[in-house]
């Protein structure tokens, strides 16, 4: 079974994709003319989510968004996948925290194994009893050695699970926020659409027409 700092180290590689995804989701609205304000919570979970790296991806070649509904549905669907992740996060941590415990406990055990073996071992009677003691503190100390590697295992996980935590929180806080950004950025234009129909400018973004590349 993989160990669970290797696990934490590829769960923490995981939340890099939907990062790209909204990195990438932000260049196609971009290329659409979608001002850069009503972005800020899609970059805020690009950059979360990979740690800075996709910097580059948001101003990568990208098709043009062809609206804003295709947009605020990008990122909704990021939103879910955070979400999902956020929990499966969640679940990781209380299964590490639960193996962490055990390993305490086995260690615990080993220890209190080590003492009663060289306790008897100091009272030995004959090479026989002596010998069977010897290989009770062995047998003992091969346990606590187990229990200590897992210890050091599960205390590592836990480190990288908390920033990803700390990360998937602050990237989820952020796509959530898209709409109502989106919407307060382009409230005019948004009413002008409720009270007069579409936009005059055809070819624009929010006008229903394909965005010009």
């Amino acid at each position: 079974m993989t160990g669970w700092t290797a696990q934490a180290e590829l769960f923490a590689d995981a939340i890099r994709e939907p990062g790209f995804k909204a990195a990438e989701v932000t260049a196609s609205a971009w290329r659409a003319g979608v001002h850069a304000e009503a972005t800020h919570g899609l970059v805020g979970a690009a950059l979360a989510l990979t740690d800075g790296e996709a910097m580059g991806s948001l101003w990568a070649q990208a098709e043009p968004c062809p609206s804003d509904s295709v947009l605020l549905e990008h990122a909704a669907e990021l939103e879910g996948s955070v979400t999902e992740l956020t929990t499966w996060c969640g679940r990781m941590t209380g299964d590490c925290e639960s193996a962490l415990a055990a390993a305490m406990s086995a260690a615990a055990a080993a220890y209190a194994a080590i003492g009663s073996a060289q306790a008897a071992a100091g009272s030995a009677s004959s090479e026989k009893e002596a010998s069977a003691c010897a290989a009770a503190v062995a047998a003992a100390e091969a346990m606590l050695s187990a229990a200590q590697a897992e210890i050091g295992d599960c205390e590592c996980a836990l480190e990288i699970l908390a920033s990803v935590n700390g990360r998937l929180d602050y990237a989820l806080k952020c796509l959530r926020q898209v709409p109502d950004d989106f919407a307060q950025h382009y409230e005019e234009p948004y009413r002008h659409k409720r009270e007069a129909g579409p936009l005059p400018h055809s070819g624009l973004f929010l006008t229903g027409a394909a965005a010009l590349p």
